[in-house]
């Protein structure tokens, strides 16, 4: 099962802690179409805790493949 997260609470999963990513940066992002996949149920927003995880790994670098 999938774990369902409001955008306060996902941004706490996003930032470092004490550091979480505003829901207002969250929805500029949906405006703009980058950021985290979400789903909109009845103009709810939510994340899935898998696509949170999703993000933050696409935002990995790998200092070898930097320095070629």
């Amino acid at each position: 099962m999938n774990i369902l997260l409001l955008p306060v609470d996902a941004g706490k999963y996003l930032g470092p802690d004490g550091h979480p990513v505003p829901p207002n940066t969250l929805q500029w992002w949906r405006t703009k179409g980058k950021g985290p996949k979400y789903i909109n149920r009845g103009g709810r927003i939510f994340y899935r805790q898998c696509d949170l995880d999703e993000f933050i790994e696409s935002g990995v670098t790998d200092p070898k493949a930097v320095a070629r």
